[in-house]
């Protein structure tokens, strides 16, 4: 399975945004109630700071700074987590566990928060970071209870670190699943798509299979074969009709050409001319007709079969050197820049492609002007043939149209001989062999790309 068609397949874009979405949505979600979480280890914190100090201002005011002192005593013999400091007016230390009043960053409402060194155990020195209330008590002593929230610090570092790398867990499985789902899907897709491409080149008996499809896929497949069995039904109508066609008003036509000729022999002087004329325009309606029943061929798909390798490049030449009689005439030159390459096709079609290519080519052209055919090959390992003219151009708005069966430029009617099959018959040769033509400015005249192989 090709990677780069994998990645870039919606089904792998589709499950990699879902992915990415729900990670984000998840990673939003933990850090909400892990804020709440936060909100109210600090609500219990101050709760705690405030109960302290209103302990503390009890015993002051009853027993003053000895029962202050005696109570701090009381508390770090038995392992309290509380830091304390009463000072004087002047901020001088009476008693408690700090050694001097902090600098502190102000919170708001009273709260404040300072760093303190403290060592442990092993002589390393960590930063504790301390959440403090001060409060000024009677005589202008000044007092401050503290509690320590590296612990909520530490527990937000690792959360964030744990649901970061979750996400990006989360990110990686998800990637991995989402290429293997869309692996499987493109199988799928492609096992489908190989058997429309078969049917959109005009092999209607083709049907999709149904292989170990099941569900919405199996119901879609089993529909689209239903609906080929109509069309199929429907083409093989059309194909009789084309067939009663043929032999109801070819054969008359060819018939009544050759009576004309035949006529034409035992005529002389004005007669004779009208007798060549209606010859004339017998062949053009035979023309015609040869034409539409070989576009409906093409697009029935009835040539696939002599499908063989072809080099473009000495075909084109081929054709080129045909029409060089017809361009010397007009004075026009053909530049001709023709590569050795080539693919699997039916020779003939191709020849006849080419052909009507040129031909447009040389009829719009002026006299004096100048034509350049170029067989190339493309990053894509397709092969483009190349045609391109200075003549009047196709405008932007009637370049769709003029695919379309006897449609011809009002500029070109009544100046040019033609049906208006010979872009229709290109068309459906370039589909039958699964490319494409692109009409282009050639600044002045138009170009024509078609891209094969």
């Amino acid at each position: 399975m090709n990677l780069g068609k994998v990645l870039t397949s919606f089904t792998f874009r589709y499950m990699l945004l879902y992915v990415v979405s729900l990670s984000f949505a998840v990673f939003l979600l933990m850090v909400f109630i892990y804020g709440i979480f936060a909100y109210n280890y600090f609500e219990d914190l101050q709760d705690s700071i405030v109960g302290e100090l209103e302990t503390l201002t009890l015993i002051y005011e009853g027993q003053g700074v000895a029962g202050v002192e005696q109570y701090i005593a009381d508390q770090q013999q038995g392992a309290g987590k509380f830091h304390y400091l009463l000072t004087d007016a002047e901020f001088n230390k009476v008693t408690g566990t700090l050694e001097s009043w902090p600098g502190y960053r102000e919170f708001g409402d009273g709260w404040v928060s300072f760093g303190l060194d403290a060592t442990d155990l092993v002589g390393k020195v960590p930063a504790l970071e301390l959440l403090a209330r001060p409060q000024v008590l009677s005589n202008g002593y000044h007092l401050l209870a503290a509690l320590r929230y590296n612990d909520i610090l530490e527990s937000n570092r690792l959360v964030m670190k744990i649901l970061f790398r979750t996400m990006l867990a989360t990110l990686a499985l998800g990637v991995v699943g989402g290429y293997f789902s869309a692996a499987f899907t493109l199988r799928r897709v492609e096992r489908v798509n190989e058997g429309i491409s078969d049917i959109v080149r005009g092999d209607l008996s083709q049907r999709i299979p149904l292989g170990d499809a099941a569900g919405n896929v199996r119901e879609l497949i089993e529909n689209f074969n239903d609906m080929l069995d109509q069309t199929q039904s429907l083409m093989q109508g059309v194909r009789t009709l084309s067939d009663n066609i043929a032999h109801d008003l070819r054969t008359p036509l060819t018939r009544m050409r050759n009576n004309l000729s035949l006529l034409e022999r035992e005529l002389q002087g004005e007669e004779e001319g009208r007798v060549q004329q209606l010859i004339a325009e017998c062949d053009e309606i035979l023309t015609t007709f040869n034409a539409l029943l070989r576009i409906a061929q093409l697009e029935a798909g009835n040539r696939i079969s002599v499908f063989a390798p072809v080099n473009l490049g000495a075909l084109v030449q081929d054709v080129v050197e045909l029409y060089e009689p017809l361009a010397q005439e007009k004075q026009v030159e053909v530049h001709v820049h023709c590569e050795p390459l080539g693919f699997d096709g039916d020779r003939d079609l191709l020849f006849q492609m080419a052909a009507n290519l040129l031909d447009n080519a040389v009829k719009y052209t002026s006299n004096g002007g100048a034509i350049s055919v170029a067989v190339t090959g493309s990053e894509r390992d397709k092969v483009i043939l190349t045609v391109a003219d200075d003549g009047p151009g196709i405008p932007v708005a009637d370049r769709e149209n003029v695919f379309r069966r006897f449609f011809r430029l009002e500029s070109s009617r009544g100046v040019q001989s033609g049906s208006g099959l010979g872009l229709s018959l290109v068309q459906a040769v370039v589909k039958m062999h699964r490319g494409s033509i692109r009409l282009l400015d050639n600044h002045p005249g138009l170009r024509v790309e078609v891209s094969l192989g």
